[in-house]
């Protein structure tokens, strides 16, 4: 009997596995361009379907993430994903010629765990995570794929050209989630049914409105070059 539904997963997962191509300038916008394209067809989708809530796409997110990491990082490092070591688990570990090296947390929408930028309990996390892998703090961080969604004191810190210290540790790629119903306007937001097709072109100028950090200069500053 064939499954269409597992043979589509397997081919979205095959893809995952693969080393990506094109320019790796580019993989922020990529980045956005993927979770963009892959929230407008679970919008198509939830209409269609007349599903009440949207998936949660934080594993999909982290998974594509580490999906260019691996196309970021030289061949002495390797990116591990999901590791336990005592009773702490990262989202990613990278090793460096088989050694511990660094850590990246990954956050989609951190709105429901406010405490963790409003109570500074990322440092804790770090400090928690630095001592089991014996890694130096400044190589453990969080990448966050939007500066929304916490609050207003979090997203003009993060949007700020003024150095704050949670700007060393925190990394939004984007100012807001790239998803097409967060970036509509107001007017727009209340017909959430009406599903709306996006151009490559606009996606590309939401992504010039919205970006923030950049993949390749984080991964190179913090990991790389540390």
């Amino acid at each position: 009997m064939n499954s269409p539904i597992a043979d589509k997963f397997k081919d979205f997962l095959s893809e995952l596995i693969k080393k990506p191509k094109g320019d790796y300038n580019e993989i922020t916008y990529q980045i956005f361009y993927d979770l963009f394209k892959i929230r407008m067809a679970l919008w198509k989708y939830k209409v269609e379907f007349k599903r009440g809530v949207d998936w949660a796409l934080s594993d999909i997110f982290q998974d594509i993430i580490i999906h260019y990491l691996r196309a970021l990082l030289p061949k002495k490092f390797s990116v591990l994903c999901e590791r336990k070591k005592g009773k702490v688990r990262p989202d990613i570990l990278i090793k460096k010629n088989d050694c511990d090296w660094a850590i990246i947390e990954i956050k989609t929408t951190p709105g429901w765990n406010r405490d963790l930028v409003k109570n500074d309990n990322y440092k804790e996390r770090i400090n928690i995570l630095s001592k089991q892998f014996k890694i130096p703090e400044n190589k453990i961080f969080y990448i966050f794929d939007s500066a929304g969604n916490i609050n207003r004191e979090f997203y003009d810190k993060i949007t700020s050209k003024r150095k704050h210290e949670i700007k060393k540790y925190i990394f939004p790629l984007f100012k807001e989630g790239p998803h097409p119903i967060n970036m509509s306007d107001n007017n727009f937001k209340n017909n959430k049914n009406k599903y709306v097709e996006y151009s490559n072109k606009e996606i590309h100028d939401l992504y010039i409105k919205n970006r923030l950090n950049n993949l390749k200069s984080i991964i190179t500053k913090k990991i790389i070059q540390s």
